[in-house]
């Protein structure tokens, strides 16, 4: 097996087409970490047979003779000189692997391993993924602690995602695969377009929004050659951090169905978590990515503001929205945000001057990206003593960061931010107008949040409600004025200025890479007001999982209740933090498959 354990002859083999993978050359995929990287020689950012071929030819060079610059780095013993082990060292980086393929838990770079090797076709993955879909998502009876329950994650599945697997593998056969994403199957949270199929934002009153095009972070998928394969459940409207409840149906959380699921991108969380999915994208306006990535132990990456486009995206607050992955690991996460990212800023992007995207987000995945990295830690975002659980939890996560190599200094209070408390900082007030343009540009001209609420009042008036919110609520959801809207940008643009001051002056003060804090769980059980430390800067953050605890409330015990780790940084620094939550990662793997989705049956 070339990922594990490749000997000298079965390198050579490779090189000399005994043992050939089942596609074509052009068939493997550049993965940009640099473990992938070490030994890279013909310039193509990929170690492939061309890599293999001219070191094979070199065996028996040593340092000082010709030629030896142009292979010295394929030395893996560092020994000087070129032997079959250094070969059989660099054929492990290939992105190929013929064993036996293991869908539960696996990642991009597993699932490319296995298409170039010929033992998996996306096909074969979106039919896999398909099915733990119709066997899970809403079956009864999966969790005893909830036996009525269902995971509820899915709104609806894409009826074209399998002629699309099967014209990607064509494409694949032919000329090779487009990217590292190609043929991989994604979940969307169903506010973001997708070409053919209704965006709902949770809404039944919106079923029959069925859009021409795709949002253009869709598009920018698909042209990597992922695949769509679901719409996820979310929060209707995405209007809550804690739960995703809406028309379609109660998310629960994959590790427990009496969990708190996060929202509002908890359709996502729970489907990615429950391994019916290889990656997820999510919304977060005011955490609704790391809420839930926390809570389903997901790593979730919420972007600079305007780092990623909005375009075709159901708006909440057009100030703070912003796409992110929700993934099982920082590589996924990594490799989304490549696609994801825009080559300049975008709209109402946050300090555009200092926009910058790396040629990969792949390249920070350094294991040993925290040594010498000074992060600080927010005490008053933190719990207390009293809350044992997650007091154990973030003293672990300290311990395992400083083990890592990170000096990690106490912040006592992130507060007062602009002379007063975080808490006080509220939205730009844009709901009902981005509603009105988002339906007039993609729903029907000319129709209006206003003609949208008084659907839902007529249907609930008929006794057949289309939201799960009353009608008066929804009607108050698209009663803001233009006037009342712009009277409230100075405030909301004062208290962004006031975040972004207090967060540049803490680590500047500290000579701090980034701060770090619980994703959720303090100072109260859900999720609290951490998360809005990013959203209401505009500042990235990434949530990467801490592990589980179990928390004492009034009303009795939680059992097993998952928390992130969040790191947040400085504009456009969405490299480093990947690095330092990968370096966290794999200093922990804390991470563990949801034990109530376990592999189907075989089919006979």
């Amino acid at each position: 097996m070339i990922a594990t354990a490749t000997t000298a002859v079965t390198a050579a083999a490779l090189v000399f087409g005994t043992v050939a993978p089942a596609r074509a050359d052009t068939d493997s995929v550049s993965y940009p970490a640099p473990a992938y990287q070490r030994g890279e020689l013909t310039g193509d950012a990929k170690v492939d047979r061309d890599d293999l071929t001219v070191l094979m030819t070199a065996v028996g060079r040593k340092a000082g003779d010709p030629g030896w610059d142009a292979v010295a780095a394929a030395d893996a013993d560092q020994d000087g000189a070129i032997t079959v082990t250094d070969v059989a060292a660099l054929s492990k980086q290939f992105v190929y692997d013929d064993d036996p393929f293991e869908l539960q838990e696996t990642d991009v770079v597993a699932i490319q391993k296995a298409m170039t090797a010929g033992t998996l076709t996306s096909q074969e993955l979106t039919a896999q993924y398909l099915r733990r879909i119709a066997a899970y998502d809403r079956t009864a009876g999966l969790d005893p602690r909830d036996p009525d329950a269902a995971l509820e994650s899915i709104i609806a599945t894409n009826p074209t995602a399998m002629a699309e697997a099967a014209a990607l593998d064509a494409e694949r056969a032919a000329t090779g695969p487009r990217s590292i994403l190609h043929g991989i199957p994604v979940i969307a949270k169903d506010n973001i377009n997708l070409a053919g199929l209704a965006t709902t934002a949770g809404c039944a009153c919106l079923a029959d929004n069925v859009t021409s095009t795709d949002a253009e972070a869709i598009s920018r998928l698909k042209a990597m050659g992922a695949i769509v394969i679901a719409k996820a459940n979310l929060s209707e409207f995405a209007m809550s951090t804690v739960v995703s409840n809406s028309s379609y149906g109660n998310t629960k959380n994959a590790y427990g169905f009496d969990l708190p699921p996060g929202g509002s991108s908890g359709g996502t969380g729970a489907s990615v978590s429950a391994n019916l999915g290889a990656v997820g994208l999510g919304t977060d306006t005011g955490g609704s990515v790391r809420v839930p990535s926390s809570y389903n132990a997901l790593v979730g990456i919420r972007p600079t503001v305007g780092l990623v486009s909005r375009e075709g995206v159901l708006p909440l607050d057009e100030y703070r929205d912003t796409i992110g992955p929700m993934t099982r690991t920082v590589s996924d996460a990594a490799l989304t945000l490549d696609a994801l990212a825009e080559a300049a800023p975008g709209e109402h992007a946050i300090a555009p001057e200092a926009f910058r995207k790396p040629a990969s987000y792949a390249s920070s995945l350094d294991p040993n990206a925290l040594q010498g990295v000074r992060v600080g830690y927010l005490v008053d975002r933190g719990p207390t003593d009293a809350q044992t659980g997650d007091f154990q939890l973030v003293a672990a996560a300290r311990a395992d960061l400083e083990a890592a190599g990170a000096t990690v200094v106490d912040i006592a209070s992130f507060d007062p931010v602009g002379g007063g408390r975080m808490e006080d900082i509220h939205g730009s007030k844009t709901f009902t107008h981005g509603v009105d343009v988002y339906l007039d540009t993609y729903y029907r001209p000319g129709y209006t949040f206003a003609d949208l609420a008084q659907k839902v009042a007529d249907a609930e008036a008929a006794g057949h409600p289309l939201s799960s919110w009353p009608a008066e609520v929804v009607r108050e959801f698209a009663s803001t004025t233009t006037e009342q809207r712009e009277a409230a940008y100075g405030p909301f643009r004062a208290g962004q200025k006031a975040v972004q001051e207090r967060i540049d002056q803490l680590m500047r003060e500290n000579d701090l890479d980034a701060l770090i804090y619980p994703s959720t769980g303090a100072p109260d059980l859900l999720s609290g007001f951490n998360n809005l430390i990013s959203a209401a800067s505009g500042y990235p953050a990434i949530s990467v999982p801490m592990g589980a605890t179990d928390v004492d409330l009034p009303e009795g015990t939680i059992l097993g209740i998952h928390r992130g780790l969040e790191f947040l940084g400085a504009p456009y620094a969405e490299d480093r933090l990947i690095g330092f939550a990968y370096a966290y990662e794999q200093q922990t793997h804390h991470r563990q498959a949801p034990s109530l989705f376990p592999d189907l049956p075989t089919e006979p």
